[in-house]
């Protein structure tokens, strides 16, 4: 059948049309690329079209082919085979035989048992002048060749295709990050739900009064707190901050709170605890994360504290005198070497002294023109703050904080913990109270 031109215009027009149409209609990429393969090649009277998308990562041109009820990916480096060309150079190729085209590579004919007669190949060509990737026809139908004609409705068709392309791209990774925000949102509940929340925690002990909070650099971060009784007469409770950032921290911590409660609950100084619980997380360690870790245990009979550190920020005590750190025992962060020792230091807190526990995201905050908070500055804090409850401390250190870092953004996360003493004096004030 011999066309007249204004018969191929109307043709052309229909197909523009019509593929328009489908183009519009298809909003998930592996369906657009089907629809994409079948409507070119119905429109160029082509035996079949292959289209192929760039992978910038890789610098190499991808697609996916249907054999045998079997989905192949194909990747072609750029410069490689006719579609390769096209792609390095973004000019279209009309070879009417490709087996007489040096540029031609027939691997996939002797892969497939296809034998391809010729082809037209155009670039996709998206904003900003990028590369999206390559369109082509192959085997006009009835042994004909690609004409001047068929280069001009194909170019028209890869403007479309482009389009449809990059906004089916642009729909895939929205819809990618709306699930990826939604998962971390997830993992941050999750992970919240493993750190005591509910405060006071003991309404029904008085010897004492605790509390602490964790603002995530991410959605989800490294750093865990913990308390809990061992016995009737000894709380336990530590503060650790695992290296990293992000999901590979938060999974890392979750790991290493659980161990911990459960290393923590076979009894032993907090010296013992922290080299149980090293071991442990030595010994099926791949990633090679490791968690800076303070552990004590309170008698809060005696206010005698036991604690052991493992690479991690030395507490404040906060007593009637000023504010000092413990003394520091050594030991390293945990994951590190198996075999390493803890010491257990001890102390004794008097009646209203107190314990602030905290990691470096509160002394490494950086200020608009990147000074670190300091321990300097939490130690003085501290000083002028040191009669507060626990949650008033917190509260006001954090707030302490943003405010020095004036906008600047979060790092690390920040995490705090703080501990009052009170003994038999709580109990002797609320004794006369009701008196």
């Amino acid at each position: 059948m011999t066309f007249s031109d204004s018969q191929r215009q109307a043709r052309n027009l229909n197909a523009f049309l019509r593929v328009s149409k489908a183009l519009a209609t298809e909003i998930r990429l592996d369906d657009l690329l089907q629809v994409i393969v079948q409507e070119a090649a119905e429109v160029l009277d082509a035996d079949r079209a292959s289209l192929f998308l760039y992978d910038e990562s890789r610098n190499e041109l991808w697609s996916k082919t249907t054999q045998r009820l079997e989905i192949k990916e194909i990747r072609v480096p750029l410069g490689v085979g006719i579609a390769g060309t096209v792609a390095k150079t973004r000019t279209p190729i009309n070879s009417p035989d490709t087996y007489a085209d040096a540029r031609f590579y027939p691997k996939f004919d002797k892969e497939t048992g296809y034998r391809t007669r010729c082809i037209l190949c155009m670039p996709l060509i998206g904003n900003g002048n990028r590369l999206i990737g390559v369109i082509q026809v192959l085997n006009k139908k009835d042994q004909e060749v690609f004409n001047e004609s068929d280069e001009s409705l194909l170019g028209g068709l890869s403007a479309h295709i482009t389009v449809a392309l990059e906004r089916a791209r642009l729909i895939e990774a929205y819809v990618e990050k709306e699930r990826m925000e939604e998962a971390l949102k997830l993992a941050h509940d999750i992970q919240m739900s493993m750190l005591p929340k509910i405060f006071p925690p003991f309404p029904e002990r008085h010897e004492f009064d605790i509390f602490a909070s964790i603002a995530p650099a991410k959605e989800v971060g490294g750093d865990f707190y913990d308390f809990f009784f061992i016995d009737d007469d000894h709380l336990c409770f530590a503060i650790g901050d695992v290296s990293g950032k992000g999901v590979p921290a938060s999974l890392f911590m979750a790991v290493t709170k659980t161990l911990f409660r459960a290393t923590a609950g076979s009894g032993g100084t907090p010296g013992e605890i922290l080299a149980r619980l090293n071991a442990e997380i030595c010994g099926d360690n791949e990633s090679c994360m490791f968690v800076t870790l303070f552990c004590a245990i309170l008698n809060i009979r005696t206010g005698q504290v036991d604690y052991s550190n493992g690479g991690h920020n030395l507490p404040y005590h906060l007593h009637d005198g000023g504010v000092s750190p413990l003394v520091n025992f050594g030991g390293r962060a945990l994951g590190l070497v198996e075999q390493s020792p803890y010491a257990s230091g001890r102390m004794v807190l008097g009646p209203g002294e107190a314990l602030l526990l905290y990691t470096d995201g509160v002394t490494e905050a950086m200020d608009p023109n990147e000074r670190p908070y300091s321990d300097r500055r939490l130690a003085g804090f501290l000083a002028s703050n040191r009669c507060s409850s626990p949650r008033q401390i917190i509260g006001d250190l954090v707030n302490d904080v943003r405010q020095y870092a004036g906008g600047a953004p979060q790092w690390d996360d920040i995490t705090l913990l703080a501990l009052v003493y009170f003994g038999t004096l709580k109990e002797e004030r609320r004794t006369e109270d009701q008196a």
